[in-house]
């Protein structure tokens, strides 16, 4: 992240001698989405409920424009990545606390997630101004975990312990935190589109999808490979 810094502070001195070609932007918005597979799994029976819960972000972006209608861009960007999903499942591989003691498993029933991730990202990315009102744009980004929630519950169901052969233990509610688990790096490939609406303040929409699985290959805490997924709503300010 040092080299990240230092590649920024560079960008900002020399703009001062391009001011013309550069442009600033303060960015505002909100995350919607989730830490999701690429396709559902089996195991997941029924999705009752889901919030993406409170989360905004804040960010600062330097475009340098190459011509008429292309540019490139690089900033800085901070922002809660929040979910919570409540659904039914069975024979979903997990490690809870049951009693005080650590149980792993195929659990059967409620099971509940709650996600309150906060990532400092770094984008690049090239962007096409369309006319005058509207400017696309095609990247990557990558990100740091500064504070990482991840943890939940199972509820009103049972848990065949080892595997979905082994001993059943009836769960009436067991907790699972997984937080510390979760990778601190993630990269993935983002796109978006934004629309000048007066002056120089336009409203933005951006995808965000990681390539890198949340949770490391060792984990065995949840049996298939989450990541990533979500889109940012929100503003750009322009100067």
């Amino acid at each position: 992240m040092r080299i990240t810094f230092s590649l920024l502070l560079t960008l900002l001195w020399i703009s001062g001698y391009a001011q013309t070609k550069f442009q600033h932007s303060i960015t505002i918005g909100y995350n919607i989405g989730g830490l999701a597979p690429t396709s559902l799994p089996d195991n997941i029976r029924k999705i009752n409920h889901y919030s993406p819960g409170f989360s905004p972000s804040l960010g600062y972006e330097l475009i340098y424009h190459t011509g008429s209608k292309w540019a490139i861009g690089s900033g800085l960007n901070i922002g809660f990545k929040n979910m919570q999903v409540i659904d039914s499942v069975q024979y979903f591989h997990t490690q809870v606390s049951v009693d005080d003691a650590f149980v792993e498993g195929d659990f059967s029933g409620t099971n509940t997630t709650r996600v309150k991730n906060l990532y400092l990202s770094v984008p690049v990315y090239a962007s096409y101004q369309l006319g005058e009102a509207w400017r696309f744009k095609l990247g990557v980004y990558l990100s740091r975990l500064i504070s990482p929630s991840f943890s939940g519950s199972v509820s009103d169901g049972y848990l065949r312990k080892g595997d979905s052969f082994g001993e059943k233990i009836t769960i009436n509610e067991a907790s699972f935190d997984f937080s510390d688990r979760q990778r601190k790096i993630d990269f993935g490939l983002l796109g978006g589109a934004e629309r000048l609406v007066w002056n120089q303040l336009a409203v933005r929409a951006e995808l965000q999808w990681g390539l890198v699985p949340v949770f490391p290959g060792s984990f065995k805490g949840i049996s298939f490979k989450m990541y990533n997924i979500f889109a940012n709503l929100g503003l750009a300010y322009h100067f």
